[in-house]
């Protein structure tokens, strides 16, 4: 564990530097100087209006900032007697310039009232330079004009370099302290939506400006989100980018992959394929193309291959994407897209693991199984999917289906044997298995929705009177049939009347069709009351219709010695047939009190309570009579909360929630009348006729805090839930002296929980650096009783994970992350001698990317595990993996790279959890060390190529 205390020498190192670095760049003696903006004709004070400021010698940009709803400004960090020019711009104003200096006695100078002139921009007046920041009516606009940097910068360089957004190193957009929900580029998804796809892909210099502004949904204006949209430069909407790799390492290890993407006003076309051996597992279209963005200059983490996933795999996958957007723009809010992709996936998989379960029973007994288990697999994926949606300003309607088809084969082995406390030997279970599966899925859903503007504009209920109406309906249809040959042998060395052999032949197939409907009605206070009463008072009704059809047919042999060959099992080979109906509808009040001042504050208070009644039926027929089932279900589920929310505009945002909540939980087939198949002596389950449905009461309590009024902002987050579960299912297992194991599931009371979960955030934007901070935790305890060979036992579960992550950035020539993960788990019996089992998980991981050159890059990934468990000697190892990648060519867009993987050759893969009353412990085959070197090619072209021999 040499390479832990290297850790620390790099924060410490990283920390101690920073400060030297900024006192050779920032002057010992700065300044400050501050002022307000003011309208010259209503002597109104002027917000969201630009400031600047440049050194008078050169005209560099010193600092830039808003002014606040007060109209004011303050600047800090700027040099002393030095001429400095500030200027202010505005939307309908005169931009204005004033020349000071900061005096170095009182290292601060008061600009006082800034008078704006309202009026236009003439062809005569000359730009001195661009507004790095504008507010265009409610929106946000940072000009990339402003920002000089490499010419082969991307988007996501741009935004480090913007003080009101930061970038999280988990990939997380904000902007001054909010997340941004969704990136847009020209008002539009950008090759399906994921951020880092246009963020890390476009040039800067194709980039015109970044918008962020809120939406909100018509029908609820205060359920706000914050959207960002990059509108292109004109011409620059049209072109392509892709990639095309290859490596080839030792132990004949390999990866390829390529992408090409194609867009234009109007159409998004991409075309990607992928294929390894170093468990780099996508599983769809957007995976693939996240993992092989362009980035930029800015040193960045590397995607590194999977070292803790089991077993070996080696997929093989691509397809593409298809959008196309019909609308003509002649309406407001229209749409008319088309978006369709195609995913292919062939994996196949080498896994290996060997176990070791201690299961605790009562007197103080305990019974020790080690099993170990080989398995091949083979799958073939293939999924379809496309929408159609239509939308105006009044309604929208979304048409969607999926087509999935798999082909599934493959062999296993597992020898397990099980002893007492003592050790000795008393059963052995071994199987092998044949297998090959073939399934189609077809879905398809129909979303309809109409604004209560339309029930007002065409006065359908009446003056005053509105009405909004929603329709889901969703069918999904799943086609399967399996084949299996399982050869199974148990040997019991106490009673050898109980040693079977079994050689037996599956044949399974299914169809299931499910059914859903959810039908909706805002606004029925306007139909019901009119307009005037009841002020800010909303009443919706919305019922949730569910119908589940499942056939399935069991054709089941077992071999015949005497003949040879297999005959039918009349016990296991069935016809069956089941069907469930759920019925759910609810009619929900909400109650807002809201008050505030215009660009100074809101606060609201949402009081919402809700009546839910769920009826479900169950109906079973079967070729054996004790599965033929006909069962009811009611239960009334309430539902209340409250939203308290606090936003001090510029200052800070607090949100608190409380909320009461209900569910049902019904036992299935399987756990009121299975049919018994006894192949896995180790594990029966039989059913239980008498199962009840189990009620869930919980109440939870979150916090949220926002602090805006720095540039450096901070948030933090808490929420805390308990519940308590009625006639919760749980498991009666009777485990006898050969480890033969039949379980039956129960109703039981007292069954109850309560969790906790907190998170920290930090980002500090420095001169040339930003240092972000994450710190998150969780608790949880719940305690399930179950019986153990007849004895009521109460299990008493204890879990905690904690995680801290520092990530620091200094201009584009560094990014360092490192992260803590600390993970606890126990598990204490009160009815079996109170039997204790516990687990310890710690994971800590440094990242770097540094770049010597603008051309010439290296990383490190070291993560160091360490894994205790009760009665065993911790277990460490370390994982290190390093690469060295240069670009050349004018654009950047070709790179060579060499990758050691697992350096140390130490990876090790521990299985390890605890469930109610045993200890699962062990490792599993994973991949080891090797070396790589790889060549790749960004092709790239943004805006028509321009004819050379036409401009001569």
């Amino acid at each position: 564990m040499w390479l832990r205390p290297l850790i620390i020498i790099i924060i410490a190192f990283f920390f101690h530097a920073h400060p030297v670095y900024a006192q050779q760049k920032i002057p010992v003696n700065i300044g400050s100087a501050k002022g307000i903006l003011r309208d010259t004709v209503r002597n109104y004070l002027l917000r969201s209006a630009t400031l600047s400021v440049y050194k008078v010698a050169d005209s560099s940009l010193l600092s830039y900032q808003v002014s606040n709803n007060n109209g004011e400004f303050n600047f800090k960090n700027l040099p002393l007697n030095t001429p400095l020019r500030i200027e202010a711009s505005h939307i309908g104003y005169q931009t204005i310039n004033k020349i000071f200096s900061i005096p170095e006695n009182t290292k601060f100078i008061d600009l006082k009232t800034l008078k704006v002139s309202p009026g236009t921009v003439t062809l005569k007046e000359v730009s001195i330079s661009v507004p790095p920041i504008t507010m265009n009516g409610d929106t946000l606009e940072f000009n990339a004009a402003a920002f000089k940097l490499d010419s082969n910068a991307v988007v996501e360089d741009l935004m480090r370099k913007i003080p009101n957004i930061t970038l999280w190193g988990d990939g997380k957009i904000t902007v001054n302290g909010r997340e941004v929900k969704s990136v847009l580029v020209n008002g539009k998804p950008f090759f399906g939506g994921n951020p880092k796809i246009a963020t890390q892909n476009l040039p800067k210099n194709t980039l015109e400006k970044i918008q962020v502004y809120n939406t909100a949904p018509k029908d609820n204006p205060q359920d706000s989100t914050l959207e960002m949209n990059l509108k292109l430069k004109k011409g620059k909407n049209i072109g392509y980018f892709g990639k095309i790799g290859i490596g080839l390492g030792t132990d004949k290890r390999y990866e390829t992959d390529a992408s090409l993407n194609l867009f234009s006003p109007k159409m998004q076309l991409t075309i990607a394929g992928a294929s390894n051996n170093v468990n780099k597992v996508a599983s769809n279209i957007s995976t693939l193309l996240e993992n092989s963005t362009f980035k930029g200059v800015y040193a960045g983490i590397d995607y590194m291959p999977d070292f803790r996933l089991s077993g070996i795999k080696r997929p093989t996958e691509g397809g593409f994407t298809f959008n196309y957007d019909f609308a003509d723009n002649k309406g407001p809010n229209q749409q008319r897209t088309l978006a369709s992709n195609y995913f292919l996936q062939n994996s196949n998989q080498k896994a290996s693991s060997n176990t070791q379960t201690i299961t605790a029973l009562a007197n103080a007994n305990t019974v020790i199984e080690n099993a170990s288990s080989n398995d091949n697999k083979e799958r073939t994926h293939q999924i379809f999917n496309s929408s159609y949606k239509w939308a105006n300003e009044y309604s929208n309607v979304n048409f969607s289906h999926s087509i999935g088809i798999n082909h599934n084969i493959g062999t296993g082995e597992t020898s397990r044997s099980s002893q007492n406390e003592k050790h000795q030997l008393i059963s052995t279970n071994n199987s092998k298995d044949n297998s090959s599966g073939d399934g189609t899925n077809l879905t398809f859903s129909i979303n309809y929705n109409l604004s209560p503007a339309y029930s007002r504009k065409k006065q359908l209920l009446g003056p005053n009177k509105s009405l909004g109406f929603n329709l889901n309906y969703k069918i999904s249809t799943e086609q399967n049939h399996n084949s299996k040959n399982n050869i199974t042998e148990f040997i019991s060395f106490i009673d050898h009347q109980q040693n079977k052999r079994f050689d037996r032949l599956y044949d399974l197939k299914s169809t299931n069709t499910n059914q859903e409907v959810k039908l909706s009605f805002s606004d029925l206070k306007t139909v019901l009351f009119g307009d005037k009463r009841l002020p800010r008072v909303s009443l919706n009704l919305v019922n949730y219709l569910t119908l589940l059809n499942k056939e399935e047919q069991s054709n089941i042999k077992d071999i015949n010695p005497s003949l040879n060959d297999y005959v039918v099992n009349p016990h296991l080979t069935n016809v069956s047939s089941y069907r469930s109906i759920r019925e759910s509808p609810a009619f929900t009040i909400q109650k807002l009190y809201a008050k505030g001042m215009a660009n100074r504050y809101i606060k609201r208070l949402a009081i919402s309570v809700q009546a839910k009644v769920d009826f479900l039926s169950q109906t079973n027929r079967s070729e054996k009579s004790f599965q033929n089932l006909d069962l009811l279900y009611k239960r009334f589920l309430p539902f209340a909360s409250a939203i308290f929310t606090d936003n001090q505009f510029g200052h800070s945002y607090k949100e608190y929630s409380l909320s009461y909540s209900t569910k049902m939980n019904i036992p299935n087939i399987e756990q009121l009348a299975p049919l018994v198949d006894s192949t896995n002596l180790y594990y029966i389950q039989k059913g239980n006729l008498n199962l009840k449905s189990s009620y869930t009461q919980s109440l939870s309590f979150s916090f949220e805090n926002r602090i805006l009024r720095t540039k450096n902002k901070l948030d933090y987050r808490l929420a805390i839930e308990a519940a308590m579960i009625k006639n919760n299912l749980t498991d009666s297992m009777l485990i006898d002296a050969q480890n033969i194991r039949t379980n039956y599931v129960v109703n039981s009371d007292g069954s109850k929980y309560i969790s906790y979960g907190g998170s920290i955030n930090k980002a500090y934007k420095l001169k040339t650096s930003e240092i972000q901070l994450s710190l998150s935790s969780s608790f949880s305890h719940s305690r399930n009783p179950g019986y153990i060979n007849g004895v009521l036992n109460y299990s008493n579960f204890f879990g905690t994970t904690s995680r801290i992550k520092i990530f620091y950035t200094l201009k584009d020539l560094l990014a360092l992350e490192l992260s803590e993960e600390y993970r606890t788990y126990s598990s204490k019996q009160a009815g079996l001698n109170h039997v204790q089992f516990d687990n310890v998980n710690s994971l800590t991981t440094i990242s770097a990317s540094y770049k010597l050159t603008k051309k010439f890059s290296i990383n490190n990934n070291i993560s160091f595990n360490r894994n205790t468990s009760s009665g065993l000697k911790p277990i460490n190892y370390t994982i290190w993996n390093t690469s060295a990648s240069y670009r050349f060519l004018k654009g950047n867009n070709m790179e060579f790279k060499f990758s050691a993987l697992d350096l140390l050759r130490q990876n090790t893969s521990i299985i390890s959890r605890i469930t109610a009353n045993n200890q699962v412990l062990g490792t599993q085959n994973v991949l080891r060390q090797y070396f790589m070197t790889s060549l790749v090619y960004y092709p790239r072209q943004f805006g028509k190529k321009i004819n050379q021999k036409k401009t001569e």
